[in-house]
């Protein structure tokens, strides 16, 4: 019930919301032909379901990043997922980390054609509709979409018949990832990484990769750790639809966060470790789940073997 609301109450809020005139709308008008079911993300619908199921792993660009990518060569693709945004990717990239899948959501400033500028064939991009066309011509790798609503009733219908059903959506691309990943892929360990949604001086990791707002409106707020730190109206309703998210997910999900900033500030249902920590508390649980699964396994062959050996006993 409640997990049906929240997603009612997004849904209710793409549908409602100001469509931005323009370059989304324009976008959206010419991509929509590269968009089909064959290259829905619903094509992954249940990917991590038992026993294929890995952490998630959403890689965010807040300045903890420059802390924590070397952390994340850990994380192996047979018990990870590892998901990059487009301001995170090129940072990732020069320190040796290569994500699995790298998620855009909007292309409402120019900055995410530099992102996105990369030798990606072993890259998957996950895009929106209204991903700038001039991104997914040059992207090299393999592209699979989802429907961002916010456009005009022109092509809702368009986008539900060619890309599936809604996804409920925040306002950024590590917030639309985590709710992907649970949602279509039922992942049931969701990890956050450089999702600060806070900062001291600047916000990305190095002043390169992204330009700061100048305009945002900055408040102070303060990080789990006690200490006083910056934010934005922006940052700081994405840490708000993150936790109201991971309150109103299925109790079998878990969202940790390895941040250290405002997620998980106060009361909230966002566990909060170093992210080596959780990379290895991972790693242990999968080895003794599949442990366990083995001993089963064993047990059920045993019987087997068992039952068949009764069997020729009685016939012989």
């Amino acid at each position: 019930m409640i997990r049906a609301q929240w997603e009612n109450s997004i849904k209710a809020f793409n549908d409602h919301s100001i469509v931005p005139e323009g370059e989304w709308e324009q976008n959206t008008a010419e991509n929509i032909k590269r968009l089909h079911k064959s290259n829905s993300i619903w094509t992954m619908q249940g990917a991590f379901n038992p026993p294929n199921d890995r952490a998630v792993v959403v890689v965010g660009a807040s300045p903890c990043l420059k802390r924590d990518v070397g952390k994340l060569k850990d994380c192996d693709r047979e018990d990870f997922c590892v998901v990059a945004v487009n301001s995170a990717l090129k940072f990732m990239l020069d320190s040796g980390v290569s994500p699995e899948y790298v998620v855009a959501l909007d292309s409402d400033h120019e900055d995410i054609e530099k992102h996105l500028d990369v030798d990606s064939k072993d890259l998957t991009l996950i895009a929106s509709n209204v991903v700038s066309p001039r991104v997914l011509d040059s992207w090299k790798g393999k592209i699979l979409y989802f429907p961002y609503f916010a456009v005009s009733e022109k092509y809702k219908k368009r986008l539900r018949n060619r890309l599936g059903k809604m996804i409920p959506v925040g306002g950024n691309a590590l917030a639309t990832m985590v709710s992907t990943a649970i949602q279509v892929w039922n992942a049931r360990i969701i990890i956050l990484a450089a999702s600060e949604c806070c900062y001291d001086k600047h916000y990305y990791p190095s002043k390169d990769i992204a330009r700061n707002n100048a305009e945002a409106a900055e408040f102070y707020v303060t990080d789990i750790n006690g200490k006083q730190r910056v934010t934005t109206t922006a940052l700081h309703t994405y840490k708000l639809w993150l936790e109201r998210l991971a309150i109103h997910v299925t109790p079998n999900v878990k969202v940790i966060d390895s941040s250290q900033g405002i997620l998980g500030a106060g009361k909230s249902y966002i566990y909060t470790y170093e992210l080596s920590e959780i990379i290895k508390i991972v790693k242990d649980a999968i080895e003794k789940k599949k442990e366990i699964i083995k001993n089963v396994e064993g047990h059920l062959s045993d019987a087997s073997l068992y039952q068949q050996r009764s069997e020729q006993r009685v016939h012989g």
